[in-house]
């Protein structure tokens, strides 16, 4: 990635560290890169973005859906990456589930009636 890539709005500066991994662009991709970290990782995540998540939210609000600027949508993918940290550290205290198969995934070869038939 480069700088471009990282860059965060102008003081957000200091969580672009975290973009190359935590700004995944689906919840499929946050979900899955949460399941792959340490917790220490996941940790250290949660508590840089945790207290800058107000401010963050604030930020955002001047965007409509859809016309952030990069940036900003660089912000956004931090942000909702925050609660699958979250999930993590304050109720499963690991990156997964108990229990919980991974990596897991599903095929769907054929879309629902009348578009995938």
């Amino acid at each position: 990635m480069t700088a471009q890539d990282t860059a965060l709005p102008r003081g957000f500066e200091e969580l672009e560290p975290l973009v190359a991994y935590w700004s995944g662009e689906t919840n499929d991709i946050r979900w899955d890169r949460r399941s792959r970290a340490p917790m220490e990782e996941i940790r250290r995540f949660y508590d840089a973005m945790l207290p800058r998540a107000d401010e963050a939210l604030t930020y955002l609000e001047q965007f409509p859906l859809g016309e952030a600027p990069p940036d900003a949508t660089r912000l956004l993918c931090l942000l909702l990456s925050l609660p699958h940290a979250a999930m993590a550290v304050e109720f499963h205290r690991q990156p997964r589930a108990a229990s919980s198969p991974f990596p897991h995934g599903m095929n769907v070869e054929k879309g629902p009636w009348p578009q995938g038939w």
